[in-house]
């Protein structure tokens, strides 16, 4: 049984992280959960008896009511593992992944870095796992199963795979030590003079001055009848540069970003580099479009500027604010949220495209996507 000083330790625990909750998650309704009783159950738990695991059970649970994604609490030992693990150096295969736990868990490959070991062993961006040494993967799992695909470099990795309309197969990766790197990939779609650029997962140094350039390239070379922004990969990182990419595509007011104690408008001044501000753009997004590139898609569809396309995003903006607990856990709460300038709340619901087009990145290929397609169409509507 636990001891009186487990129960007070995990009180304090409790309480701390409660308070640091109610104080600073953003939707002050708590998107209809009552907090308050939330607490209260989780208390009268602990005081009737729980060991170290139940009462982390217990605290997900109640963390749990709250609408996923907008409150993350880490155990000392998950913190200190995340922050062994938070380099840009790391040992693997070389891939950017997502996971879908239905129809059937996956892992899916949303890039393969160059001339890293899962691009050496055959891999490419679309492909999907589905075991790994030959466990399956599993729902509950979530992004925890990357450390399955991951381990000492030298080491081999057996992957059951599948490619878009291909057959599965097993492939062995020989697992190497990397450094996490992307680059933006541009050019036209073949046979018009549509600007295509794929937005990686992780940004690159200088990446809207990157676009600027491959723009003015294009330019120099002929029309450019539109552009196509391909954000269905792209992801928040420390360097993800918003108001560049709105200063290029957008101008005005574009939204604002508030918190508990009030709103920071997001105001544009947009500057045009090579018709950027002008021809017909088109962005595509889906449920790996998170946080600064859902709200670049959001800002710039509510004010008429672009046309989204393909899957509904899941709403991934919110700001979080890290308070340390006093067992040396800590809790990331969601503190902060984007309006549009209509008042639609991305964090609330994330962006709908206005062309939906039900395939997701694993059901798409380079030479197979009808998410693009449909994007062509849309450019080539708003140009005529």
């Amino acid at each position: 049984m636990p001891t009186t000083s487990s129960a007070e330790r995990q009180l304090r625990v409790l309480d701390a992280l409660w308070s640091a909750i109610d104080d600073q998650y953003v939707y002050k309704d708590f998107n209809g959960v009552d907090w308050k009783a939330a607490h209260d159950e989780t208390r009268a738990k602990i005081e009737s008896g729980l060991t170290d695991d139940e009462f982390v059970k217990a605290v997900r649970a109640m963390t749990g009511k709250l609408p996923a994604g907008t409150v993350q609490w880490q155990t000392r030992e998950e913190r200190i593992a995340g922050q062994t693990s938070n380099t840009q150096t790391y040992e693997g295969i070389g891939a950017f992944v997502s996971v879908r736990g239905a129809p059937k868990p996956h892992v899916i490959l949303l890039s393969v870095m160059k001339d890293s070991p899962a691009a050496k062993a055959g891999l490419s961006a679309h492909d999907s796992i589905y075991a790994i040494d030959g466990v399956a993967v599993k729902a509950e799992e979530g992004l925890d199963v990357i450390q399955r695909v991951r381990g000492p470099a030298g080491t081999m990795v057996k992957l059951t795979v599948q490619s878009p309309g291909g057959s599965s197969r097993d492939v062995d990766v020989k697992r190497g030590q990397l450094t996490a790197g992307a680059e933006l990939l541009g050019g036209t779609v073949t046979g018009t003079h549509i600007a295509y650029f794929l937005i990686p997962t992780q940004p690159p140094d200088k990446m809207a001055d990157n676009l600027v350039a491959a723009l003015q390239s294009m330019k120099q070379a002929g029309t450019i009848a539109g552009i196509i922004l391909d954000l269905r990969i792209a992801r928040t990182g420390a360097q993800w540069p918003l108001a560049e990419f709105l200063t290029l595509f957008g101008n005005g007011k574009l939204g604002n970003t508030y918190t508990r104690e009030g709103e920071q408008p997001l105001d544009i001044t947009g500057k045009d580099f090579f018709g950027s501000q002008a021809v017909p753009l088109v962005l595509l997004v889906g449920p790996d479009t998170e946080g600064a590139p859902e709200m670049l898609a959001g800002a710039l569809q509510d004010i008429s500027r672009a046309k989204v396309v393909g899957l509904p995003t899941l709403g991934e903006v919110e700001g979080t604010s890290e308070t340390a607990l006093p067992d040396g856990s800590r809790v990331f709460v969601a503190s902060s949220s984007f309006v549009t300038a209509k008042g639609r709340d991305l964090g609330l619901k994330g962006v709908e495209p206005d062309e939906v087009v039900k395939s997701d990145w694993d059901e798409v290929s380079d030479t197979n996507d009808p998410v693009l397609d449909k994007a062509v169409e849309v450019v080539r509507k708003i140009g005529s």
